[in-house]
């Protein structure tokens, strides 16, 4: 078979003055998809939630950002990282209420914590 030869499916390949090259579907993305974002899970925006009520919020908002990590992809954009910002949200919640169910079930022995 003919590798310059074109056949009507394009789909999987990109032509060049040379011929075809194969590309899989990861390697190219139209714009407006490589800028999307999929939506956090709900247990992560609940925890944000959770954690914007308390009086040291801006503390926790602070540190979520800082964790947000901004790499450059393989075509030279930004590609940001919510992972270890999401974790963060998820573990201080929970911290949050698993102290605040520790103070609910202690015995009360008159004594402040």
């Amino acid at each position: 078979m003919n590798n310059t030869a074109r056949d009507g499916d394009r789909s999987d390949e990109q032509y060049t003055s040379i011929g075809p090259t194969q590309n899989t579907r990861a390697d190219y993305q139209p714009a407006r998809v490589r800028l999307m974002r999929a939506a956090p899970s709900p247990e992560v925006v609940a925890s944000a939630e959770y954690l914007l009520t308390k009086p040291d919020a801006y503390l926790h908002r602070r540190r979520y950002l800082d964790l947000i990590a901004q790499t450059p992809g393989p075509d030279g954009t930004s590609i940001t990282d919510y992972a270890a910002a999401e974790r963060y949200l998820l573990d201080t919640a929970t911290a949050y209420r698993r102290t605040i169910r520790e103070r609910l079930l202690s015995p009360v022995t008159g004594e402040f914590r």
